[in-house]
């Protein structure tokens, strides 16, 4: 920021020292500067990094799968900001009908208002029998209304019994999740 501004050559010396010009009266003048202070704020968000975090690992394990005729279902909540898996067994959005699709959120009333949270996760289905397990990984900034979505593998090959997926009818969905930072609204 600066402290000091000026006119490198506001005026030349020869007019300025020309009394006709009435700038140099009786060997003195008059200086006035107008200053307008302009107020600037800034709106922003704020990302605080996290010096130590915990990874936070949720087993869900739904037994009679074949069984689940909701549309929609969700795991009991883990962690501070209680997280959730959930689960569209039939799919969600263009994995309907063919797809399982897992779904990352948290409660909303876990996060205290204007606040998101940034983390590292990792949402899976587990191989039961060949430890082969289908594994989706990202990062996102989360808030209580953002839920991340991932049509995960086909229906067909979830339920063929060859690939240890689904095991006397039950599914084991694995999360895993690290805080990275919080996020929070900023302004001067």
């Amino acid at each position: 920021m600066k402290t000091k501004w000026g006119i490198k050559n506001f005026i030349d010396l020869n007019t300025f020292s020309d009394p006709l010009n009435g700038y140099l009266i009786d060997d003195s003048c008059v200086f006035g500067a107008e200053i307008f202070v302009v107020e600037k704020t800034f709106k922003g968000d704020h990302l605080s990094l996290m010096k130590n975090y915990d990874t936070l690992y949720h087993t869900w394990k739904i037994e009679k799968f074949s069984t689940l005729l909701e549309e929609y279902y969700e795991s009991e909540s883990f962690g501070f900001y209680k997280w959730n898996v959930g689960l569209y067994p039939n799919g969600y959005g263009g994995g309907k009908g063919n797809s399982i699709s897992l779904i990352l959120g948290m409660s909303g009333s876990s996060v205290p208002q204007d606040t998101k949270l940034l983390a590292t996760f990792t949402v899976g289905i587990k191989d039961q029998l060949y430890g082969k397990h289908i594994k989706q990984t990202g990062q996102s900034i989360h808030k209580p209304s953002k839920k991340i979505c991932y049509n995960l593998m086909a229906l067909e090959k979830l339920k063929n019994p060859k690939h240890g997926f689904l095991v006397d009818d039950t599914l084991i969905i694995e999360a895993e999740v690290k805080l990275v930072g919080v996020v929070t609204k900023w302004s001067t």
